[in-house]
């Protein structure tokens, strides 16, 4: 697993500060409880007004032309299955920026707006328009909730809020928009979202899509990720990660869902948490490397290429 730091600082005084800073004694609780009911409704959160949120074709000449081959050339047919699909073709191609200064609060949201075209360079409109819809909403939630702050403050929050994206994953078959946002007060909580594109058909996808049907992939993978944790927490006492506590077994991570975020890099799946959603601040964003052999059974190899 990896995680990561924003700063540089050793990580005792980093975990000194952490704990020194004042926070109430019911943070833990809504943390999780905010996380749970951001998973549910799928949409981002504040814990508090002002605490930090959990964002939360047609078919071708070419393509008719192929299936002529195929119906009239048993040897094409078995020449067509060696040559690469033609995929889809997505780009960024503006970004809309939100930005506000309201006395002590700042907000700076970019929000991308991607295009998808289709092989042949035909522009799929209704991909296009489902992704950019759905960057809107979320983005349109973290924005509507600053502003709800500063006008529960009248501008004195000390609150500011950066959102930005990045393309974590462009492959022939696979391309993924990151969304990082963070929002910082006394501390600071960092949430992520990844969407991913099919080329293959520009649809959009989650995890399940990337495994085979009816496979228990959520247990595999819940499994290795809890593993890696002990392993870690094993080897190093300044790791900790919220399982395996018997004081407060509510308050225990209890596994991996169905909207995870996840890339997918060089043939690895990486699997990825916000700040707080698996253990305490102080461990930043976290990582997890799914090894090959875990998942090769259940895994559509199309996407790991």
């Amino acid at each position: 697993g990896i995680c990561h730091m924003k700063t540089q600082t050793n990580l005792n005084e980093i975990r000194q500060d952490y704990e020194s800073t004042p926070i109430p004694k019911d943070l833990k609780q809504r943390v999780l409880t905010g996380i749970a009911q951001a998973k549910k409704e799928q949409k981002p959160f504040y814990h508090t007004p002002i605490f930090w949120a959990r964002f939360g074709g047609c078919m071708t000449a070419a393509a008719i032309l192929f299936i002529l081959l195929v119906n009239f050339n048993a040897p094409a047919a078995y020449a067509m299955s060696k040559i690469p699909f033609l995929s889809s073709i997505v780009e960024i191609i503006s970004v809309n920026t939100f930005e506000s200064h309201d006395k002590e609060m700042h907000a700076t949201i970019n929000v991308p707006k991607v295009n998808i075209k289709d092989a042949n360079g035909t522009g799929n409109q209704d991909a296009s328009e489902q992704l950019n819809a759905t960057i809107k909403n979320y983005t349109d939630q973290i924005i509507a909730q600053y502003q709800k702050d500063v006008e529960a403050t009248k501008g004195k929050g000390h609150e500011k809020v950066t959102s930005d994206y990045k393309i974590i994953c462009d492959t022939a078959r696979l391309f993924s928009l990151k969304i990082n946002t963070t929002i910082s007060l006394n501390t600071s909580g960092i949430t992520i979202k990844i969407y991913h594109i099919d080329k293959a058909n520009g649809k959009m996808i989650t995890l399940k899509d990337i495994f085979q049907k009816d496979s228990a992939y959520l247990s595999v993978l819940t499994d290795e990720i809890k593993r890696q944790m002990r392993e870690q927490m094993t080897k190093d006492d300044m790791t900790a990660y919220f399982i395996d506590d018997e004081e407060l077994p509510e308050f225990n991570w209890q596994g991996l869902t169905k909207d995870a975020n996840f890339y997918i890099k060089d043939g690895k799946l990486i699997i990825v948490f916000d700040k707080y959603e698996v253990a305490p601040g102080y461990m930043g964003t976290c990582e997890f490397v799914i090894p090959d052999d875990i998942i090769q059974k259940i895994a559509k190899t199309e996407y790991f290429k």
